[in-house]
């Protein structure tokens, strides 16, 4: 039976290997950082996608077309061996590793693959493509070293706490630039160097939580009734707090997006009684909508739809676990562009 919100699409050895050249060479290059990585990326994939068959193309368009939560890649190569580590090394050396840059590369052309764009936010991740995830502030179940209890640990994906149901911020706009804001990422891509205890990104369809609500509280969240505080990993100064912003809205290319943060998002003070009811709503929805684990491991990658669903995780077990994750814009996207190439917006 097909999945309405979630796909997997498994390449052949033929395709894999193929894929693997590719990302080989986008890599040798300096990956999605460097001047001319996403016209490579974009050839790349377009050679890929006239090998796949007709049921693995129909796939790619769905995503493409905003009607899927979640796309998992299968069946991928990977460079030589590769041992997992004592401790996680530290994020500046392993910014520059080649496997790291393999990896990110990957990402970069199989975002191609579903038509969208590699980016990177002014005011985040100090502007760079490549976001290495994983547990280097603490957090986590166990310590890292030299943590202590007086360690004061971010709300983000770079310490190993639990990360609750949310949607990428930004969160003042979805998809057309608002009031000098680039909107929040279409979608964004994970793959795994290292997962050795086989910890799953949690993933909730957004679609049968909405519809669920019925339209009178569908129609209070796309209302100017919430509140939300900035990411802790933000420049500081900036992606300040914003009151009174619409958790949903209508998006003629994928039925609707969503801005949520199950941390962050808030009831505004002059809120409606309707909308203070259809938040409740939501979040009990939320709350009881049992969520698809992933895990993921060097040979797959997810893409998760921003707009259209919530992502998380549990409390880190392993703090060696370090995933590659890369931001894609849709091509429905109307970011503030600072620079084109590589894509840098204001965020």
């Amino acid at each position: 039976m097909q999945d309405s919100e979630v796909a997997y699409l498994e390449f052949t050895q033929d395709q894999a290997d193929a894929l693997f050249v590719a990302s080989q060479s986008l890599a040798r290059l300096g990956g999605p950082e460097v001047f001319g990585a996403a016209g490579k990326a974009r050839q790349c994939a377009e050679a890929l996608t006239r090998s796949l068959d007709a049921q693995q193309q129909a796939t790619l368009r769905r995503f493409a077309d905003g009607t899927l939560s979640a796309l998992m890649y299968r069946g991928m190569s990977c460079p030589e061996h590769d041992p997992i580590p004592e401790d996680l090394p530290e994020l500046q050396g392993l910014e520059h590793d080649p496997r790291c840059i393999y990896l990110a590369s990957r990402n970069q052309i199989l975002l191609e693959l579903v038509r969208y764009r590699a980016f990177a936010f002014d005011i985040d991740n100090e502007g760079k493509q490549v976001r290495l995830v994983g547990n280097f502030k603490g957090g986590g179940s166990q310590p890292r070293p030299q943590e202590t209890r007086d360690t004061r640990v971010e709300l983000s994906s770079h310490a190993g706490l639990r990360l609750g149901p949310h949607t990428e911020a930004p969160y003042n706009c979805s998809v057309i630039a608002r009031d000098d804001h680039s909107p929040a990422p279409s979608a964004l891509i994970l793959t795994a160097r290292w997962n050795p205890a086989n910890e799953p990104t949690h993933v909730i369809p957004m679609r049968e939580v909405i519809e669920g609500l019925g339209s009178l509280h569908a129609l209070a969240l796309t209302s100017a009734s919430f509140d939300f505080t900035r990411s802790d990993c933000f420049v500081a100064g900036s992606g300040e707090p914003e009151q009174a912003t619409a958790m949903l809205q209508f998006d003629a290319n994928g039925g609707f997006a969503l801005r949520y943060n199950s941390y962050r998002f808030s009831l505004n003070d002059q809120a409606s009684d309707l909308a203070a009811q259809a938040f409740d709503a939501f979040q009990q929805r939320v709350a009881e909508t049992r969520p698809r684990p992933f895990v993921l491991q060097p040979d797959t990658a997810l893409v998760i739809n921003n707009n259209r669903a919530l992502h998380g995780r549990d409390i880190l077990q392993d703090n060696r676990r370090l995933l590659v994750r890369l931001f894609g814009y849709s091509p429905f996207a109307q970011p503030r562009v600072i620079t084109p190439d590589p894509l840098l917006v204001r965020g």
